[in-house]
């Protein structure tokens, strides 16, 4: 009873939520074949290195609507829970941190550029307050010649969540992409 005649609390104030992660890459190849290289061969240029609970020698891949990784031993860890997506052209996942109770979202679109200028006027994530990484390019494609813009958005991240999580991931994307261009044909 000793609150019945006072003000209610305030609110404890977090830290300001972070905003959200973006990074792109165009690729010289078509809509579906940079579709395929994505999600059904993501395992061949999935930086392991960079990004493993268990190293290098891990395997990673979509299955069961959830990007998982799996060791030499077999041991699994789901990175990623697929929550939507339209086949051919976007994903969203629910994104795990490993030693970590946060949860972000990442959403990932694929867009056709025949141009070479890019369509990503038309997608949904060029909103304020998404930080741009930095990872823009041409593809390696020659003028006239297909290219695929893949477009990721790392959002969700909260004034508490870890800054040197929040500083690996605005690395990791770029570099992720950089791998992926690289398996698709890109310079």
């Amino acid at each position: 009873m000793s609150g019945l005649f006072s003000h209610p609390r305030e609110p404890a104030q977090d830290a300001v939520d972070r905003p959200a992660l973006h990074a792109e890459v165009t690729v010289p190849a078509p809509r579906d074949h940079a579709w395929a290289g994505l999600t059904e061969h993501l395992h061949l240029w999935w930086p392991a290195g960079e990004l493993s609970r268990w190293g290098e020698e891990s395997f990673f891949d979509l299955e069961d609507n959830a990007l998982v990784e799996t060791s030499a031993q077999d041991d699994e860890n789901v990175w990623g829970e697929v929550t939507d997506g339209l086949p051919g052209e976007w994903l969203s996942l629910t994104w795990r941190h490993a030693g970590s109770q946060s949860v972000t979202q990442l959403l990932l679109v694929m867009g056709q550029d025949q141009t070479g200028v890019g369509d990503v006027d038309r997608l949904p994530l060029r909103d304020r307050g998404v930080a741009d990484t930095g990872v823009a390019d041409t593809g390696g494609a020659a003028v006239g010649e297909p290219r695929s813009v893949l477009t990721i958005t790392h959002s969700g991240w909260t004034g508490t969540d870890p800054e040197d999580l929040y500083a690996f991931y605005r690395t990791f994307w770029p570099e992720a992409l950089g791998c992926y261009r690289r398996f698709m044909g890109g310079s």
